[in-house]
């Protein structure tokens, strides 16, 4: 009999007890015995959502622990604490922790890493990256030895979903953020995913997965999509790039360098066709060229699946590690051009610093409430300015009103 312990029970977590109830010849057949949950910790046993549920159940910490002899923990409850301490403590005691919360990993995973190491077990976080997308066991599996240059991606499905309508729909910034709200995408409290905090915790993890050590939160820059305005995604969409909330990290030949950030990208982009909450990763390499993951970022179903099959995949593959090896340096090549968004006030102050710093303007693009400039590609400006990746001849031209103007630069 192998003794599974539940911590939480939300949404992740009752889907986690019915992926393991709903398989269970599956899971013996794979694993050579049964598999039992022996115990479920809730921080709220007023709730309904346990009544029907054929487990122990209990808010007592000491309860849930005296409950068994646990053989796999399964973490569903989020956040740093009291997370963190619960995981250490099973670490600790030898018995591995599967887990979705990001968070946590991000924040603590070096960590929590090294406890798994130091006892002898593992902590599994697969369903911690862009949910139902095996990319964590791929990069420890499938990719163990492949050297990796770059990877990137959209990881947060509520901001996707945000900006695929403003571009398909023409619909403003807050009216789809309240129904982000409505249909579940986003939260009450809407931070983690308009800031950018979501997509940043994970592409730390995918950044320890592909270049081999955990990076400081301050060697990854941060910016959201709250500062989009709506002319710009309809200024963009014109001309037919498409506005993502990009996550990425690379190598420069002496560090690993990343961000996360909202970027124009042109129809040259796979990550382009990524639309509404679906996430999409990009790995590159000089083996592997480039390759694709594209999936359901978030639900209740596509992360427990992760769980119990990242569980799976380490009972499988146990104390093995990815042989980590840098690909051919990258220098962020893919960014040669920046879009540059002007209200009508800053555009005197515009002409004169291109003019001052010899920025070249390569098109521009009217609009009633201001004008979007293409000018190559510098590493600040004053202005509200986003890269563009890809090969921005192939946009689509429309009308630009002060062509001539740039010829007295």
């Amino acid at each position: 009999m192998l003794r599974v312990g539940l911590i939480g029970f939300g949404t992740v977590g009752s889907g986690v007890y019915e992926r393991i109830t709903n398989s269970k010849d599956k899971l013996k057949q794979l694993l050579g015995k049964e598999v039992e949950i022996a115990a479920i910790l809730v921080k709220d046993r007023q709730k309904q959502r346990t009544a029907d549920v054929d487990a122990f159940v209990t808010t007592s910490w000491e309860q849930f622990c005296n409950k068994a002899n646990f053989d796999i923990i399964f973490e569903a409850i989020g956040g740093i604490e009291p997370a963190l301490s619960y995981t250490a403590e099973w670490l600790e005691r030898g018995v591995p922790v599967v887990t979705a919360n990001k968070k946590l990993v991000a924040e603590k995973g070096q960590i929590l890493e090294g406890l798994a190491d130091q006892h002898s077990t593992y902590y599994g976080y697969e369903a911690a990256v862009a949910g139902g997308i095996p990319i964590i066991n791929a990069l420890k599996g499938t990719l163990a030895t492949t050297a990796i240059s770059r990877v990137s991606g959209i990881l947060n499905g509520t901001t996707n979903y945000m900006l695929t309508e403003m571009i398909e729909h023409h619909r403003g910034f807050a009216d789809v953020l309240l129904e982000a709200q409505e249909l579940g995408y986003a939260e009450s409290d809407p931070t983690d995913d308009l800031e950018g905090f979501d997509a940043w915790y994970k592409i730390r993890i995918l950044s320890r997965l592909c270049f081999g050590s955990w990076p400081l939160a301050n060697e990854f820059p941060r910016k959201g999509v709250s500062a989009i305005k709506d002319w710009h995604v309809e200024v963009g969409e014109r001309i037919g790039f498409k506005i993502k909330l990009i996550a990425e990290a690379w190598h420069d030949g002496t560090q690993v360098r990343g961000s996360v950030k909202p970027a124009f990208l042109t129809q040259t982009e796979q990550l382009a066709s990524v639309r509404g909450v679906t996430n999409g990763i990009s790995i590159e390499g000089e083996s592997i060229n480039q390759l694709l993951f594209i999936g359901p970022g978030a639900g209740k179903e596509a992360t427990a699946n992760s769980m119990v099959e990242d569980f799976l995949f380490n009972e499988r593959t146990k104390h093995s590690e990815r042989g980590w090896g840098v690909g051919s340096e990258v220098q962020n090549e893919q960014l040669t051009h920046s879009f540059v968004f002007l209200t009508p006030a800053e555009r005197e102050t515009a002409l004169q610093w291109v003019k001052e710093n010899q920025i070249a303007v390569m098109d521009t693009y009217s609009h009633h409430e201001g004008e979007g400039w293409i000018i190559e590609r510098t590493d600040s400006t004053p202005f509200e300015t986003y890269p563009i990746y890809g090969d921005v001849s192939t946009r689509r031209r429309v009308e630009a009103i002060h062509s001539a103007q740039f010829g007295s630069f």
